[in-house]
């Protein structure tokens, strides 16, 4: 997916709210945003989103000198996402169909974005039991995975790894690899969050070789590359890893929400729908 005019606007108030957390210096505040402009504005397109998100924070973190902005709030939503594991699991466990309850379980934690600071309620599990798929390729899903023996399972955001661990946890007999960003960025899950969600118990845990809130597979480390060809399933989470993803030559699950106009939009779906779609 490439980079649409709608993104920029969107790049600028992720800036904003980041640099609130950074510091109530609204002069710095405002030098940093600008410097953020003027290298978006020399910007030639052409490359997915997630690849300029790293410009973008990256300046951020030149001009203020704080590496990880959301370091406290991913420990934070990692803490209260093992809190609610144990009734995660009951649901899955009690359910009809436990594997369809466990993806159901994994695309939820995609639903609580965790970086842009809602609240995160108990009562969110309600909703979760009633979550319906608006795209769903799920008998797909259920019989490749019957028949793969390594899974490249991608993870997208700190706290909702814990989601994943689940999903992962349901998956038996199989080889697991669950891959993370090799660097902080916005709230995206590094192998700090994987090891505190408890992945290591059911997976390999292994970093994509790169910083970008995606997975970029002309930048990512070898060892990623060999296992992204080679495994016989990869499942995908979030938009950002779809939007650098989408057009690559092989056949993927991807476990997301469409949280702009310009991904629903792509996708024939609203703002807010969960997907579960093979491509």
């Amino acid at each position: 997916m490439r980079i649409h005019p709608e993104c920029y606007p969107c790049f600028l108030r992720q800036a904003y709210n980041t640099l609130k957390l950074v510091t109530g210096d609204e002069s710095l505040q405002e030098r940093v945003l600008k410097a953020i402009m003027r290298k978006l504005a020399g910007y030639e397109g052409g490359d997915p989103p997630p690849k300029v998100s790293l410009l973008v924070y990256g300046t951020i973190s030149q001009e203020t000198g704080v590496e990880d902005p959301y370091k406290s709030k991913k420990r934070k939503y990692n803490r209260m996402a093992l809190e609610l594991y144990p009734r995660l699991k009951e649901m899955v466990e009690r359910a009809d169909d436990p594997l369809l309850a466990a993806v159901k379980v994994a695309i939820a934690g995609n639903i609580i974005d965790f970086g842009v600071g809602r609240p995160f309620e108990l009562e969110s599990l309600e909703v979760l039991e009633k979550l319906e798929l608006v795209v769903s390729h799920y008998e797909s899903f259920r019989k490749d995975l019957q028949r793969a023996k390594t899974i490249l399972y991608i993870g997208d955001n700190a706290g909702e790894v814990v989601f994943d661990r689940v999903l992962l946890e349901t998956i038996k007999g199989k080889e697991l690899f669950f891959s993370v960003r090799s660097g902080p960025i916005i709230n995206d899950a590094t192998i700090e969050d994987a090891y505190e969600a408890g992945i290591d118990r059911v997976a390999s845990i292994l970093e994509s070789g790169s910083q970008v809130p995606g997975t970029l597979l002309d930048e990512v480390s070898p060892e990623f590359k060999e296992l992204f060809w080679e495994a016989d399933m990869v499942i995908s989470k979030g938009q950002g890893n779809f939007e650098t993803l989408d057009d690559a030559p092989r056949e993927i699950y991807f476990f997301l929400r469409a949280k702009c106009d310009v991904v629903a939009g792509l996708l024939g779906v609203n703002v807010g729908d969960t997907l579960l779609i093979k491509k």
